[in-house]
């Protein structure tokens, strides 16, 4: 009587765990699909305007590292945005550099700028580190201005590179070309330049995560002193923590300076924070895919939903100033409704799906 029993979850259990995989790696493949086709099918304002989503989904994946992963809160990842611009931009202008070459070396100047910051912070933490870091996003145009010379200052910095012209070599703005044999359009190749270098990001991040210095990030937010005493270096944790998150920020600003071809202190100002904070929360802290998801989001109310805000609501407010404080309410909603963000909440409803009680066609095993 046991043996034909036995039989019947044996037959169910493949079903299941393909059902599983597929609700867990289906949206991620047609994710990854989207990405790669609609630049192809969208003109060129659009594919412009999604390229510059790319460098905010980069952003928020050093801030999710910083703050999902290791639980140190910053509010001034905008400021480290600029730094990596202008590093970039300087490069550039200076020594010449190839755009990718000064976007790398932009972020080991962003690192060193984390880990500067990262230090001093290792005596504070919470509300009170948060508002170091906004002090640092508010000092920023400051800063910049004070070293007018080589910034620009109010005015900002052109990107520029020396082409011969007629003859003569001559400082033109950075421009994508793209080569005959991709059969892309100038927009398009650098869509895709943005996004394998963004790709790029997302594995390391995704590898160190799964790694044993993942695991000791995620120990040292859940509670500092158990992971001391397991043998966790927390103060090298935190600082090194601090240095990666500001790499992918000056990554992140690089793109930008790149894809604007000038840097000014106005676009990395508290604005910027707030989008790549809501950009964290929105899609889901100690996620991979998390920031991608958010910064989408985000990028989709700015270039979307944004324009179409009313100028005479309730007959003398105009919403569209009023951007970042409803990106600030977005984000009250979300940690009330959704605290796992929107990755969090689809993992929720897997672990609901997966744990559902049997339907009426299958027969339940009687020894169990």
């Amino acid at each position: 009587m046991s043996a034909p029993s036995n039989a019947a979850p044996s037959n169910t259990a493949p079903s299941n765990t393909v059902a599983a995989r597929a609700l867990r790696w289906g949206p991620l493949a047609v994710f990854l699909i989207l990405l790669i086709v609609l630049p192809l099918q969208l003109d060129k304002v659009w594919v412009n305007k999604i390229t510059l989503w790319i460098p905010l989904a980069v952003a928020a994946l050093g801030l999710n590292l910083l703050t999902g992963y290791n639980g140190q809160i910053s509010i001034g990842h905008g400021a480290l945005c600029g730094f990596g611009a202008y590093a970039t931009a300087l490069m550039i202008n200076e020594w010449e550099l190839p755009f990718l070459v000064a976007i790398l070396l932009g972020s080991v100047f962003c690192f060193a700028v984390g880990v500067a910051i990262g230090l001093p912070a290792l005596r504070i933490k919470g509300l009170y580190l948060a508002l170091v870091t906004l002090s640092f996003a508010t000092l920023f145009p400051q800063l910049i201005e004070q070293f007018s010379s080589f910034t620009g200052g109010t005015t900002g910095l052109a990107v520029t590179s020396p082409q011969e012209f007629r003859g003569a070599i001559r400082d033109r703005e950075i421009k994508f070309q793209a080569p005959e044999w991709s059969g892309l359009a100038d927009d398009q190749w650098r869509y895709f330049l943005f996004l394998a270098l963004a790709a790029g990001c997302f594995v390391i991040v995704a590898n160190v995560a799964r790694s044993r210095v993942g695991r000791s990030l995620v120990a040292i937010r859940d509670n500092e002193v158990a992971a001391e005493v397991s043998g966790v270096n927390v103060a090298t944790a935190k600082v090194f923590t601090f240095g990666i998150s500001a790499a992918l920020a000056g990554i992140s600003g690089g793109m930008i300076a790149v894809y604007n071809a000038r840097v000014t202190s106005g676009s990395f100002g508290l604005a910027l924070s707030l989008a790549i904070l809501v950009a964290v929360v929105l899609g889901g802290s100690a996620t991979t895919m998390g920031p991608a998801l958010g910064a989408i989001s985000v990028s989709v109310f700015e270039t979307v939903i944004k324009p179409e805000l009313p100028k005479d609501f309730l007959g003398s407010i105009d919403l569209q100033p009023a951007t970042p404080l409803i990106l600030g309410v977005l984000l009250i909603i979300s940690v009330l409704v959704a605290p796992g963000g929107t990755v969090g909440s689809w993992h929720h409803l897997l672990e609901r799906l997966s744990h559902r009680s049997p339907s009426p066609t299958e027969a339940p095993n009687p020894s169990e």
